[in-house]
């Protein structure tokens, strides 16, 4: 699989050109977070970058299905939220015009690999994230080449699977030697 990627033609691209929408989410200090339900994603590195669960709902960003770059403390922290959230100041959402999972999970792998050229003392601000460029692969027209993205993960995805549902398969064979157990359908 990993071939594919060697094997396909590479391009840069600013990340302004990626994304239709780069925006930054909104300060909200720990004293007026309220308790709630909703993720706060702020600039850490655990946890999907989710720092609490909020119940504000006024004077704060909201967004869904985008990734969010961490801007400061661990910067370069790149993560997918399908669901949705708050962000922080910390953290920058990039939203795709077309969203897709599979595509950006294949982004925030290559967006990540920002942290190798920010700290916590050179951050990401906004002028920078315009400047930045990233390495995308490319169709015969020289554009991003999307399917070949999304496919590249869905592939993934697969191979994963079939690992736990042979490690799965093979528990459960060796429970039914002791007389009992079944087996599950691979996908």
């Amino acid at each position: 699989m990993s071939n594919k990627l060697v094997e396909k033609e590479w391009r840069e691209f600013f990340i302004s050109e990626i994304f239709m929408k780069i925006q930054r989410g909104k300060r909200l200090t720990k004293g007026n977070q309220q308790n709630g339900e909703t993720p706060y994603v702020s600039s850490t590195a655990a946890n999907n970058g989710v720092d609490n669960f909020i119940g504000n709902s006024k004077g704060v960003r909201t967004f869904e299905n985008c990734l969010t770059l961490a801007n400061s403390g661990s910067v370069g922290s790149t993560f997918f939220h399908h669901y949705t959230f708050v962000a922080s100041d910390h953290v920058t959402a990039l939203i795709l015009e077309k969203p897709n999972k599979y595509i950006y999970l294949f982004l925030s792998g290559i967006i990540k690999r920002l942290e190798e050229k920010y700290s916590f003392n050179r951050e990401i601000n906004d002028k920078r994230i315009q400047r930045e460029k990233i390495l995308l692969p490319v169709n015969s027209d020289g554009l991003p080449d999307w399917r070949f993205m999304e496919d590249f993960m869905k592939q993934i995805e697969r191979d994963k699977i079939a690992v736990v549902l042979s490690y799965y398969n093979n528990s459960l064979n060796n429970n039914s030697l002791r007389g009992g157990g079944r087996t599950l359908d691979a996908v």
